[in-house]
């Protein structure tokens, strides 16, 4: 099975570059993913705080009603 030099070094780049080509895909899906995790961890932080922010206004709602109510 004699093979000539250009034959092993053309299949030879071309599993290389198909190779390449892959995970150079690959790395942008995972970009694109990382992205969208960002947004993802950002609502979810956001929704927290929304949520710590309405338990205080309502906790000190409730000492400022019971406040006034005991200064009358």
């Amino acid at each position: 099975m004699p093979y000539s030099l250009a034959t092993v070094l053309t299949v030879t780049t071309m599993i290389v570059l198909g190779y390449r080509a892959g995970r150079t895909h690959a790395a942008w899906k995972d970009v694109r993913a990382a992205k969208s995790a960002v947004r993802a961890g950002r609502r979810h932080a956001w929704r927290h705080t929304v949520f710590l922010l309405a338990g205080a206004v309502a906790v000190l709602a409730t000492l400022l009603g019971a406040g006034f109510d005991l200064a009358r």
